[in-house]
């Protein structure tokens, strides 16, 4: 007997057969199959529940409450991006829309020999044949429903192919925008990254909107990773939404031999936000460095949700999360490292520490080794609290008032990981997102 499906589960099952056909690759039967298969996944599994071990404290219901249909392309004025963008940063630069590439706001110049920049859709479109091997290969069964229902709807994103021994002088930039909306859309991106033997980059996402608070509106974006041999990536993800957004992400990264990630990771925005991260060290020596900023008020909530497989000897991973939350929000950290039987002489180190503003706000965070090997140095911690009272009274001796002491400690706990960034514009702009969300902001400028 065929159970009836809810009437969210059916809505985007409509959903996907009104807009199939007009998605990109709609006529290659790889990519229509892949599709179909996501769909059905979707739909049979459902929105993940607290049933669930890693949903245990996001509740997905908020997002249930909408019947998302796909976001169209809108127009944005140059100076309404140029307000968002880092200033006096020299880059490669893609912006998309709604979830569509914009070409008249995206600027590349020319490009290096070696490297292709381009809009998924073009990359599709075009019956790229590597396409067929690598879309949704380093997910590897790490994903959940939500992961399909982008797979089914994705309908552009970047194609970052860098070439063997080129390495990269300029960040290629990525600029995700929503726009005012009247209705509740979604927009679904997918974006692949692929750093040749020997070669190295810096990429950095920024997801943003614009106009108007937009009305609530759901971004997904998926974004997977291979590095090759000896290849360099840093690769920083700033995530300013509207207060009324919701985000569902992941990032799932496959590095082989000798080769290195440093992945940073800022929350500022959205009103319901989950991330998930999955690197799988391949091969002997590669190494992978995590860095992770959340900073919800209000009634927000950020999820953040790490695995780390060392599947191979001889591999470094480091991870370190940092979350300051005030008001009644919701902060959520989950942290596994997995050593697996082959991957002796493995060097792991984890830290989670959370700074609460608030008496209502609350953190959960996990960290969680597993480890089935020998010949191994693993270490984790997680800590959560308020600012030392020795430390506040300290700066308050030294001639600042108790706010002007609280602010500067808050800012300097989280200042030591927006300083890893190391892109000056980029930092900046952290900075600036930081200060706008931290009590008595205009106090703490005058002691910067």
């Amino acid at each position: 007997m065929t159970v009836p499906l809810s009437p969210l589960l059916d809505h985007y099952l409509a959903e996907f057969a009104r807009v199939e056909k007009d998605l990109p690759g709609a006529d290659l039967p790889w990519l229509s199959a892949l599709r179909q298969s996501s769909i059905k996944r979707f739909v049979a599994e459902g929105f993940p529940s607290r049933r669930m071990e890693t949903w245990k404290y996001s509740d997905t219901r908020p997002l249930q409450k909408q019947q998302y249909e796909m976001a169209q392309p809108a127009v944005v004025t140059a100076e309404q991006i140029d307000a968002l963008c880092p200033a006096d940063m020299d880059a490669y630069r893609l912006v998309f829309i709604n979830g569509h590439m914009a070409a008249e706001h995206s600027h590349t110049g020319t490009l290096p020999a070696g490297l292709k920049l381009d809009a998924l859709n073009i990359g599709v479109n075009a019956d790229n044949r590597k396409l067929e091997k690598t879309l949704n290969s380093t997910v590897n069964g790490h994903g959940h429903a939500l992961n399909d229902l982008n797979m089914a709807f994705a309908a552009d994103g970047a194609l970052i192919e860098i070439e063997a021994n080129l390495e990269l002088e300029k960040p290629v930039y990525l600029l995700f925008l929503t726009t005012d909306q009247d209705e509740a859309r979604m927009s679904q991106l997918r974006n692949l990254i692929r750093v040749g033997r020997n070669a190295s980059a810096t990429i950095i996402e920024h997801y943003s909107s614009v106009g108007d608070e937009p009305a609530s509106y759901f971004t997904g974006s998926v974004v997977e990773i291979e590095l090759a041999d000896n290849a360099r990536l840093k690769r920083c993800r700033v995530q300013q939404e509207s207060g009324e957004a919701f985000q569902v992400g992941a990032t799932h990264a496959v590095l082989n031999r000798d080769s290195h990630l440093h992945n940073h990771s800022v929350d500022l925005g959205g009103r319901w936000v989950r991330h998930d991260t999955v690197i799988n060290l391949k091969a002997p020596g590669a190494e992978v460095h995590l860095d992770g900023l959340y900073v919800p008020t209000g009634r927000q909530h950020i999820d953040n949700q790490t695995r780390i497989d060392h599947s191979s000897p001889d591999c470094i991973s480091r991870e370190d999360y940092k979350g300051i939350l005030d008001g009644n929000a919701r902060g959520v950290f989950n942290g596994k490292i997995v050593v697996h039987k082959d991957a002796q002489r493995t060097d792991s180190e984890l830290s989670s520490a959370a700074l609460l503003l608030s008496g209502k706000a609350e953190v959960d965070a996990k960290p969680e080794l597993e480890i089935y090997a020998d010949d191994v140095k693993c270490k984790h911690g997680a800590t959560v609290g308020q600012l030392d009272e020795q430390a506040v009274f300290y700066l308050q001796s030294r001639g600042l008032d108790a706010d002007e002491a609280r602010n500067l400690l808050t800012y300097s706990f989280a200042d030591e990981l927006i300083q890893q960034v190391g892109i000056e514009p980029l930092r900046k702009l952290i900075e600036k997102g930081l200060l706008a969300r931290l009590p008595n902001a205009e106090q703490l400028k005058e002691l910067l």
